[in-house]
């Protein structure tokens, strides 16, 4: 019985630091992978962050959805390469407010210019 107990503790210490291994190498990634595992990833932050829609950046897929590829920043005007699939189709030239985890995009808010930190607004405005 000792034995197995002791197996089963060295078992979840080995999976707590391949889990922590693993958070800290995808947490600022970009691929799918990386986005599914931000969504758990005790790790990577909530943050907000901040794209314009442009068009010629976008892809309508076969079953009408839209997956828009776009350069976003936070709110200290940090660069970010972001990818995230929308059902609606969002105006060209909208701006819109990001609710990530990582890369993990939770949900968006569409923004005017007005309501974006005055760092990203001045990005936009260049």
């Amino acid at each position: 019985m000792k034995k197995l107990r002791n197996i089963f503790f060295t078992s979840l210490i080995v999976m707590g630091v391949v889990y922590f291994m693993i958070g800290s190498f995808v947490k600022n990634r970009d691929s799918n992978f990386a986005q599914s595992f931000n969504r758990f990833n005790l790790q990577a932050k909530r943050s907000p962050k901040f794209m314009q829609v442009n068009y010629a950046d976008s892809d309508q897929e076969t079953d009408g959805s839209y997956t828009y590829y776009a350069d976003s920043y936070d709110r200290q005007g940090n660069w970010h390469d972001i990818e995230f699939n929308s059902d609606d189709d969002i105006q060209d030239g909208q701006f819109l407010k990001l609710d990530t985890k990582g890369n993990y995009i939770k949900g968006y808010q569409k923004i005017g210019a007005n309501d974006m930190p005055y760092k990203v607004y001045n990005i936009f405005h260049e």
